[in-house]
């Protein structure tokens, strides 16, 4: 039993550590969102979101030495965690949220979330493919405060 839960998170670290780095975000964005109504569970939110940003960090710090970070083989930084975990989750946060807006009839909202998503995959992986991993990183930092104020200007 221990050795096929060792397998799967070898084999699907990079899944995991990005779902809960998603989590995370929603969570913390849920939570800042209801703050912000005066609306106290939103401190539950904000709670979750600790929650989950603890599981990733602690998921990070024990993977086995099999794992993909091994054998990368240089240690992981901040710009290195920006672009391998965070970007992924925030490509699914605005794709996701895209899709549910889009397909709630606030196709406005919508098509502007996909595109912000569309751009994010296509600046780092397509047309970014070779550029340095710090500007790789300052790009998922814009394109997360962005996601940010979007996400809290179109909550009404």
């Amino acid at each position: 039993m221990e050795q096929h839960l060792g397998n799967a998170f070898n084999t699907w670290a990079l899944l995991y550590l990005s779902g809960l780095a998603a989590a995370s975000l929603f969570f913390a964005m849920a939570g800042f969102r209801e703050v912000k109504e005066n609306i106290f569970e939103g401190l539950l939110f904000l709670a979750l979101a600790v929650f989950f940003a603890c599981a990733h960090i602690f998921l990070l710090f024990n993977t086995t030495p099999a794992s993909y970070f091994s054998q990368a083989g240089a240690p992981l930084n901040l710009w290195g965690w920006l672009v391998l975990f965070l970007a992924p989750a925030l490509v699914g946060l605005y794709l996701l949220f895209g899709l549910f807006n889009f397909i709630s009839a606030r196709s406005k909202e919508g098509m502007i979330k996909i595109f912000f998503g569309l751009t994010l995959v296509c600046y780092l992986y397509l047309l970014g493919s070779h550029w340095p991993i710090d500007v790789k990183g300052i790009l998922t930092l814009t394109w997360g405060g962005i996601w940010f104020n979007v996400e809290l200007k179109t909550a009404l």
